[in-house]
């Protein structure tokens, strides 16, 4: 029998803690090489500004194997009311080849991508840091706030938008969500002066952080930019950070954020230094100095929705969730 599970069933199991753990597992078995998984594929609707994506992987540790299908429509919530990202996730037995469940994957898109935002700065930034400064206030730049509060004790986060409707909705909402100052900005730079942690989380096809903002001993968590034609760092960015990490190498060197300092010859494939997955498991190390600056190039990848999909499918099991047919 196939277990379906609409947003809210997901919603009443998972949390970002959990989360968390499922994706930091994720990375460690990626690290040991005990995963399959592809590079994302694409389909192109130019015509309505929107993109489907396929997203599958077999964790082997856990024994757990799925796709996740998503579309991106940056459009949907001004156009149809409609999120911009939509998503659904099939679980598969690995034994018979049957589906387990198939279930709404948009809030295990919305939190898996925080949690994968909260990993990198658990390994990647200073212990102390205390204050985080979040560009884009959309579903992610809650999300990521919310993974950051879970691996470090953050006081105060510095925000800035294009919208300031937004940033006031959101500074209103997260301080009361989460017990923390939240400060709107006048601007990015603004957004990221004085803070420990720097996340990006924009649709943006320009450069919207510089590498003359970038203080010693910050970390970034680059999140927004997922396909060649989106771009959140300038080229001078990149060429200040002392460890560039990445979550999946075949999929970092397609987006924007790498492919055109690449072109360019501002840096080489070879100056990144590791894979996630190779830091969580010991195999290179994180953050060694406090003064160094580092740098998490997150994608998305299909592990983080499996292992994730997986942790739902079990709860809902023991809690006797959703509708089998």
């Amino acid at each position: 029998m196939t277990l379906f599970l609409t947003q809210k069933d997901v919603e009443s199991i998972l949390d970002m803690k959990g989360t968390i753990e499922a994706v930091e597992n994720g990375f460690r078995e990626m690290g040991l090489g005990q995963i399959e998984m592809p590079p994302r594929v694409y389909l192109h609707f130019e015509k309505y500004n929107g993109v489907l994506i396929a997203m599958p992987a077999y964790i082997k540790g856990l024994d757990a194997a799925g796709v996740k299908i998503v579309t991106v429509h940056p459009d949907n919530p001004t156009k149809h009311s409609l999120p911009s990202v939509i998503a659904t996730i099939i679980l598969n037995d690995t034994a018979k080849g049957t589906p387990l469940a198939i279930m709404d994957g948009t809030y295990i898109t919305a939190l898996r991508t925080g949690a994968a935002g909260a990993c990198g700065a658990k390994y990647l930034s200073r212990r102390d840091s205390k204050v985080a400064g979040i560009i884009g206030l959309g579903v992610q730049g809650r999300s990521q706030l919310m993974g950051l509060c879970e691996v470090h004790d953050i006081e105060k986060a510095k925000v800035f938008d294009t919208v300031p409707a937004a940033m006031k909705k959101y500074a209103e909402e997260m301080s009361k969500k989460l017990g923390i100052d939240i400060e709107p900005a006048d601007s990015c730079e603004a957004a990221v002066k004085d803070v420990d942690i720097v996340v990006t989380c924009t649709p943006s096809q320009k450069p919207i952080l510089k590498g003359e903002w970038i203080e010693k001993g910050m970390h970034i968590s680059a999140i927004g930019t997922d396909t060649a034609a989106k771009r959140e760092l300038d080229s001078s960015v990149l060429k200040k950070v002392d460890k560039l990490v990445v979550d999946f190498m075949p999929q970092a060197l397609i987006v924007g954020d790498f492919a055109v300092p690449i072109s360019e010859g501002t840096i080489r494939k070879e100056d990144i230094y590791a894979e996630l997955g190779e830091v969580v498991v010991g195999k290179k190390k994180g953050r060694e100095q406090d003064d160094e600056i580092t740098l998490f190039k997150a994608t998305g990848l299909a592990i983080q929705d499996v292992g994730t999909a997986s942790r739902v499918y079990n709860l809902a099991k023991t809690k006797g969730i959703g509708k089998e047919t």
